[in-house]
């Protein structure tokens, strides 16, 4: 025999509850609402205790509309009646949040999901037009949560068509007023070079697409409405015809503005070509060679796929194509690797970018990568095998930086007069990039007045306490003898770095915030370094005069030669000099030696020395780290194999429990018709309808007699079975809370109030019901 689908009566409880996100995108709903009934204007008064929410649309113009509109849960529109509404099922948002009372023309409907369950009480007052809408929270708001609800409700509304009122306040825009990139039929649109897409459906946010959809940021306001799910949390991308147009316009405005800035990689786009290499895109070959996706440490270098395979072989001493990967917290340490050429080490930012949650699913990914790259290019022979992958928790442990002062006395005769020379200047600039102030003798007041010390490290070039002062490596000073011009302005580029940690730079990692810092040091200061640079020159070809050793040939006298020379041309043609003069005070100060601070070493020393291992065999540590990695590998393969068969035998054992149930059902029935084969007299086409029903619903009865009463008023000929045949409550209700029934109330609808009022067992719901009545 046929039948009909049906829908449970819980699917209420699954469209107001299951929808639910937030209340700002229940309060979302009930403005779409408002511009579906063709109003101009809605008010919306929101505060910790409920809300307030009047529009002045047509509203239901009769009782017939609120019974058949509001109390029918699917009703669809027809086609053209309405903006965003489709099938009537978003105004149960709200209901999940608060008790509402709703007004309109001469109707009210009052819904209290958890005490009334899925019933709502209808009566008539006084006429009101539009639609009116209050509410008390179930749960009152705090003051964070009010505020976030609010600023929500603004970013989803921002450019609705309708004048909407927040609390007093216009939070609508009409984007005819706003500047954009572009605008055509379908939409207008606003393109930037990082972050999300917004994407607002006739005024109304739909979602933020990430940036690597797109490989750009930005903006869609549409003037047609885009096809969306029924929670208007998705665009139906696929069968759409208006947001096809629409993605295809916004990806020409991404091409045009990558064309613009393709110097510029940003981190949406890295995203796209990670997701682009990984589905095999078109200009596979490309990206492969040319696209900046692999982000490497030391100071987050950005790398295409090919440099990296290429890096990670010729990088290491061995020969041997060895890479790891750093773990979040590891970063300043796999820095600190990398700086030592030990191995090439990833930032950890490369897995998030090819939505890997640990190495081994990277190294996956680079394999099928590889293959496909190999498979379309034919004018090269491409390695298809993966570099090695090592565990960066054996490296970590393995590594011991070695930090400490050392005095300038370990430096040759030359070398040592250059530094002198170029501390006192660095002391200075080091004042005027924390805050200093020149004054008069062009004295540097105020700013953090650092001591510039000679050190060694395994691993940084500079470092510093963020208090007291700042280490140049002894290798780097060390190149002042040969090149003392181009050296002094890279240890100038050092201090600024060091500056910009604003703190201890030996256990912390590189931000974006630090890069801005440095940044804005390099382009302020960028006068004042030329400056030092100069007084350095002067001081240091002083100090060679004085000491009787004037080498024509010298760098460092060829630059300052220069300088005069173009300072006395200039002056002829009068102009000012190519370097400003230097001050009687200033002279004395650059000729006044700046002694070494030997305390400050040692106190800096006695806190940096500790127990130091012996350098290990890295040789050793990157076979160690090797065998690590791939026990690692195996363990998680075992794991996702246990819990693959942990599934399999669950879902065995569930599919045997229902062959039980279902057999035993069998034998009832079969044991029920043996019985009644019995009885004399049964019409037998009652006798077959009886078995459809007792088998499609699992209702056999227990015993021959209810059989007998079932088939002599046969229930399944009524004309509502669901209301005839539905189980009474008092025959599942235990003996004590029995008197709690009111009359009328359903085995069903006291289950949906139960629900809904958040209780597992019936009985529990009606005690809390008589307590609050």
């Amino acid at each position: 025999m046929q039948l009909p689908f049906e829908l449970d009566p819980q699917i209420i409880h699954h469209i107001i509850y299951s929808q639910a996100g937030s209340i700002g995108k229940a309060i979302i709903e009930l403005l779409m609402n408002s511009v579906d009934a063709k109003a101009t204007t809605v008010t919306l008064t929101l505060d910790k205790t409920g809300f307030r929410c009047r529009d002045d649309g047509a509203g239901f113009a009769s009782r017939e509309d609120v019974i058949q509109y509001f109390g029918r849960f699917g009703t669809p529109h027809v086609e053209g009646d309405a903006t965003f509404g489709r099938f009537r099922l978003g105004r149960g948002q709200i209901m999940a949040h608060a008790s509402t009372v709703w007004r309109s023309n001469g109707w009210q409907m009052h819904v209290d999901t958890r005490t009334m369950g899925y019933h709502y009480d209808l009566e008539q007052c006084a006429a009101e037009r539009g639609c009116a809408i209050e509410g008390e929270w179930y749960d009152t708001l705090s003051d964070e949560e009010l505020m976030s609800t609010i600023q929500e409700i603004r970013d989803l509304v921002r450019y609705t068509p309708i004048q909407i009122k927040l609390n007093e306040r216009v939070i609508s825009r009409d984007p005819r007023h706003e500047q954009w990139d572009h605008e055509d039929d379908m939409a207008y649109y606003r393109v930037r070079d990082d972050g999300a897409v917004g994407i607002y459906n006739l005024g109304v946010l739909v979602r933020h697409d990430p940036g690597h959809v797109f490989g750009a940021g930005g903006l869609i306001v549409s003037k047609q409405a885009i096809g969306l799910n029924v929670s208007r949390t998705e665009i139906l991308r696929k069968s759409c015809p208006v947001w096809k147009k629409i993605a295809a316009q916004f990806g020409k405005l991404t091409a045009e503005l990558t064309q613009r800035s393709a110097h510029r990689k940003t981190e949406s786009r890295r995203e796209q070509t990670a997701r682009q290499l990984m589905s095999g895109h078109a200009e596979l070959v490309r990206l492969y060679h040319h696209e900046e996706v692999i982000t490497l440490l030391p100071g987050k270098r950005h790398v295409s796929l090919a440099h990296f395979l290429r890096h990670s072989r010729s990088a290491h001493r061995h020969g041997e194509r060895v890479y790891s990967v750093a773990s979040p917290s590891g970063v300043p340490r796999g820095e600190a690797i990398a700086s030592a050429g030990i191995c090439t080490i990833l930032h950890p930012q490369t897995l998030t970018r090819f939505g890997c949650y640990n190495a081994t699913e990277f190294q996956e990914v680079l394999v099928d990568i590889l293959c496909q790259v190999a498979e379309r290019e034919h004018e090269y022979r491409i390695d298809t095998e993966a570099p090695t992958l090592l565990d960066f928790e054996v490296l970590h442990q393995a590594f011991v930086e070695r930090t400490q002062l050392i005095s300038e006395n370990t430096l040759d005769k030359e070398t040592r007069r250059a530094w002198i020379a170029l501390r006192w200047c660095l002391v200075q600039y080091a004042l005027l990039c924390t805050g200093g102030v020149r004054c008069a003798g062009d004295r540097v007041v105020r700013g953090n007045s650092f001591h510039i010390v000679l050190g060694e490290s395994s691993s940084a070039e500079a470092w510093t306490d963020g208090e007291s002062y700042i280490a140049i490596d002894r290798k780097v000073v060390q190149r002042l003898k040969g090149h003392p011009l181009q050296t002094a302005a890279y240890i100038f580029n050092l201090v600024e770095h060091e500056v910009a940690h604003e703190g201890d730079s030996m256990d912390c990692g590189h931000d974006e915030a630090f890069y801005q810092r440095f940044h804005d040091l390099t382009i302020t200061h960028s006068q004042d370094r030329q400056r030092y640079l100069h007084r350095f020159l002067r001081k240091y070809t002083d100090s060679m005069t004085r000491a009787d050793t004037y080498k024509p040939r010298s760098d460092a006298w060829r630059e300052r030669h220069l300088v005069d020379l173009a300072s006395q041309r200039r002056q002829k043609r009068d102009l000012s000099p190519a370097i400003e003069s230097i001050s009687e005070g200033e002279a004395m100060m650059l000729a006044a030696p700046l002694d070494e601070n030997l305390a400050l070493i040692t106190r800096v020393n006695a806190r940096l020395q500790q127990v130091q291992a012996p350098p290990p065999d890295w040789h050793a540590v990157l076979l160690q780290a090797q065998e690590a990695h791939a026990q690692r590998a195996v363990i998680q393969q075992q794991q996702r194999q246990q819990q693959q068969q942990q599934w399999e035998e669950e879902d065995t054992a569930w599919l045997a429990e229902l062959d039980a149930m279902e057999q035993a059902e069998r034998a009832r029935l079969d044991h029920l018709r043996t019985q009644l084969a019995g009885v004399p007299e049964l019409d037998q086409d009652t006798l077959k309808e009886a078995f459809a029903h007792w088998e499609w619903l699992s209702d056999i009865p227990d015993t021959l007699e209810e059989a007998l009463r079932q088939l002599a008023s046969q229930p399944w000929a009524t004309s509502c079975p669901e209301q005839e045949h539905e189980p009474t409550p008092k025959s599942r209700i235990p003996d004590e809370v029995r008197h709690l029934l009111l009359p009328g109330e359903t085995w069903w609808s006291i289950q949906r109030n139960a629900a809904a009022a958040g209780f597992y067992r019936e009985a529990d719901y009606l005690r809390w019901r008589e307590q609050q009545d």
